[in-house]
């Protein structure tokens, strides 16, 4: 176990971390994109798909939801993409300001597209394929 101590020039106190890696940086590292792996976690449970609520304790039946949950996850992704892009914010969400991840945002954009009827925007390519010689 390595306890680490951590206080970032600009910060007023540090963060104690306690972890089961051998490397400080690594550790450190992996903290770091904690706030990105906890929206990812909130949007697939109380924020987003409600996976927590789903009951299933298959484990071969919870992984295959998870699949299509983490695809669903992308295109509503790509949905939150399209709104800032395209100018849909103002059209779905506040004018002043904008408050909502990128994922409520595309959540916001299907709802709105499926009330009102629009053609829902799909788009998932595959880069093309280098020849190998």
């Amino acid at each position: 176990m390595l306890v680490i101590a951590w206080w970032e020039v600009g910060h007023k106190e540090p963060i104690y971390l306690v972890t089961n890696m051998e490397v400080v940086g690594e550790a450190c590292c992996w903290y770091a994109r904690r706030f990105r792996i906890e929206t990812f976690f909130s949007d697939q449970k109380s924020r987003g798909f409600n996976l927590d609520k789903s009951h299933i304790s298959d484990p071969e039946r919870l992984a295959r939801l998870m699949i299509a949950a983490c695809l669903a996850y992308i295109w509503i992704i790509y949905l939150g993409v399209v709104s800032k892009q395209d100018g849909w914010v103002g059209i779905i969400h506040r004018t002043d300001r904008c408050d909502l991840s990128l994922f409520q945002l595309g959540l916001a954009l299907l709802e709105h597209f499926l009330n009102e009827d629009k053609l829902i925007p799909v788009k998932f390519q595959m880069p093309p394929l280098k020849s190998v010689r």
